[in-house]
């Protein structure tokens, strides 16, 4: 069997080591060794190795019979093993950049999705909830594997019965969990991972229970009352309030800072926020710890809102300055020249203009200075 394995791995084939797993039968020993293979393979960083044998699992998984045998024989807790030696690869210097190590952590998320569709019993969809939260509550990863950890914690959720989500609920070790995700929300400095750690509050918290939880972890009373006014069925514009509150609060010391905006361009195309009544405002958020400026807009084709995202890596330069409009009164205009074009729907575009009410230009400098950072800001 280890010949015939290892001949797949080289090649990359997948689908050949899934009938070789098959041919072999999803025994103790098929998963033993695989496992032995894994976790030899992670010491010696040949994730697009590791990557192979688990997509091989995930077509397994795929047939409910083949994924209730391979729980049965503990694939959840060998899972779990080697996705801790991810986390630890994934905070050490020599590897966290690694494409191939961030796109193996990509497949382990879908191979959770997967397993929180399935009948895992509810101690260990716990453990896989758990090893995603605390991938999200860690300041060195790399952001964007953050924001995608915590958006497949909630996903899962989403996917459980109600029976499955109150056993998860009164869990002792999502109740710890919890009290450190509400403490992230006040620091972690990116307004879209606010958004779903919130979300993650919410879920795991039945209403009932939600005062008395949210005055536990918020030591001022106005923001565990803010929290409390997250209405599950107006989630989005709720926590948008509620967020707007919490990095407000900290002033000049703030991790997000969110302006109204105007106007939007890219190139000479307007960009529209979402269509939604109950929003307010059309919000941009500049995220000093993620490093970027982020706004939600109007998608036309689609049912979810819209994303532009401006990475400081990807900005050749940026300039702020005042204009002064016979209709509009005096702006505050924020150009970002990006390093190469972007596309939304038809438009193609290298030039994200942004109109703010003048009133926030002091404020925008910061923003914008802290943001962007070593980015080029030329004199107007």
């Amino acid at each position: 069997m280890e010949v015939k394995v290892e001949d797949c791995v080289v090649r990359g084939d997948s689908s050949d080591l899934v009938s070789v797993l098959l041919d072999e039968g999803l025994t103790d020993i098929t998963l033993t060794r695989l496992h032995q293979l894994v976790t030899k393979d992670l010491c010696g960083s040949s994730f697009t190795r590791v990557q192979v044998v688990l997509k091989s699992l995930e077509v397994l998984s795929e047939n409910r019979d083949d994924l209730q045998t391979l729980i049965n024989h503990g694939l959840t807790a060998k899972l779990v093993l080697w996705f801790e030696a991810v986390h630890d690869l994934l905070t050490s210097d020599l590897q966290r950049n690694s494409a191939s190590l961030l796109s193996l952590t990509e497949e382990f998320y879908d191979f959770f999705q997967l397993l929180g569709q399935a009948s895992l019993p509810v101690s260990q969809l716990s453990v896989v909830l758990l090893q995603l939260a605390r991938l999200a509550l860690e300041a060195e990863i790399h952001f964007p594997l953050r924001l995608e950890a915590i958006r497949t914690f909630n996903s899962i959720l989403e996917s459980l019965s109600r029976e499955q989500k109150k056993l998860i609920q009164i869990d002792q070790n999502q109740t710890t969990i919890l009290s450190q995700v509400a403490a992230a929300i006040l620091t972690v400095g990116d307004y879209e991972l606010q958004v779903s750690l919130s979300e993650a509050l919410c879920r795991l918290t039945p209403r009932k229970d939600r005062e008395q939880r949210a005055n536990q972890w918020f030591s001022r009373h106005d923001i565990s009352s803010a929290f409390c006014d997250i209405r599950d069925g107006d989630f989005e514009v709720d926590c948008r309030r509620f967020l707007n509150f919490v990095n407000g609060h900290h002033g000049d010391q703030r991790r997000v800072y969110t302006f109204p905006c105007a106007r939007a361009f890219l190139d000479s195309t307007e960009l529209f926020p979402p269509k939604d009544d109950k929003l307010d405002e059309f919000w941009i958020d500049f995220n000093v710890s993620s490093g970027c400026v982020s706004f939600f807009i109007d998608e036309p084709q689609g049912f979810l809102w819209g994303s532009i995202h401006l990475l400081k890596e990807d900005v050749d330069h940026y300039s702020l300055h005042l204009k002064h409009d016979e209709c509009t009164g005096a702006e505050t205009v924020l150009s970002v020249r990006l390093n190469n074009p972007m596309m939304h729907h038809n438009s193609r575009g290298q030039t994200v203009e942004l109109n703010f009410n003048s009133e926030h230009h002091r404020e925008l400098e910061e923003a914008a200075g802290k943001v962007f950072m070593t980015v080029k800001n030329p004199p107007v």
